[in-house]
């Protein structure tokens, strides 16, 4: 086994995580200081470490061979999490017993965005366990490994659909609606793909730059008194999407942010 260390910001390990995936590695491991990052991703040989030291040429790459039991390293990384009031985040393989009143969601972590760990996944799950009514229909917009979804359809959503402009993403999505139970609903696209007004709940775990780029087709298919639930950036950007959001609550998490707005016909007019 080798091993192939960076050094990164916070912000960036989740899309640094993917990108290892996507070049094989078996296992990923992450530390944290402050708002840095140092992660260490394991590979089986060596026949790809020139192209990834090139890759990652960035980030201070370090390649090493490795002893490390990354099968035992994966289970230790990926405890049993318990996110809000009504969640508890596993991956497959866990044994561990669901705590009284909590839904428990499978999870295989790694392979798509949205492993539950980064603070606006948790952020997005906490503002859906508060915001999913009975028989509502949920929008997941960049849905990733597809939690948010799943989590929607277990907080009691009628429907939770999940949209994402990457189609590996959703082969990842729908293994995990698998693992679940569930039945996907998913499909590649955007907000611009989605009827007006369909969702009663509206989610999106983006960057702010994208967000600020799709606000309009997001306030057009949530439900004129819907919810828009939108995470993904640092606490330094949110005054730019609170404009098109002056009603939004703001939750925090270390240094990421959460914007959830209750909605109004009002609100809906900002498109007119």
């Amino acid at each position: 086994m080798y091993s192939l260390k960076l050094r990164c910001g916070s912000d960036e390990a989740e899309t640094l995580s993917f990108q290892l995936w996507e070049a094989g590695t078996v296992a990923i491991s992450e530390s944290y200081e402050g708002a840095a990052c140092e992660l260490t991703a394991g590979f089986e040989d060596e026949e790809s470490r020139a192209s990834l030291l090139d890759q990652f040429a960035p980030y201070a790459p370090e390649w090493s061979e490795d002893r490390t039991n990354w099968e035992a390293v994966t289970r230790q990384a990926w405890p049993g999490c318990a996110v809000g009031k009504r969640l508890y985040l596993v991956p497959p393989w866990s044994e561990e017993t669901t705590p009284e009143g909590r839904h428990r969601l499978i999870q295989n972590p790694g392979q798509a965005s949205g492993t539950g760990e980064h603070p606006c996944t948790q952020l997005a799950l906490q503002a859906i366990e508060a915001s999913v009514f009975g028989g509502c229909k949920v929008l997941d917009v960049g849905t990733g490994s597809g939690i948010l979804a799943i989590a929607a359809v277990k907080l009691g959503a009628a429907i939770a659909v999940g949209i994402d402009p990457d189609g590996s993403a959703l082969q990842t999505a729908s293994e995990n609606l698998y693992l679940n139970g569930l039945t996907p609903l998913l499909a590649v696209g955007s907000a611009d793909c989605i009827t007006n007004t369909w969702s009663d709940v509206t989610v999106a775990n983006i960057s702010a730059t994208v967000l600020l780029c799709i606000t309009d087709d997001l306030l057009r298919v949530t439900a004129p008194v819907g919810v828009l639930i939108l995470t993904g950036f640092p606490r330094s950007e949110a005054e730019a999407l609170t404009e098109f959001l002056p009603q939004a609550e703001l939750t925090l998490l270390g240094d990421w942010a959460c914007l959830t707005a209750k909605l109004s016909s009002s609100a809906s007019s900002l498109l007119a």
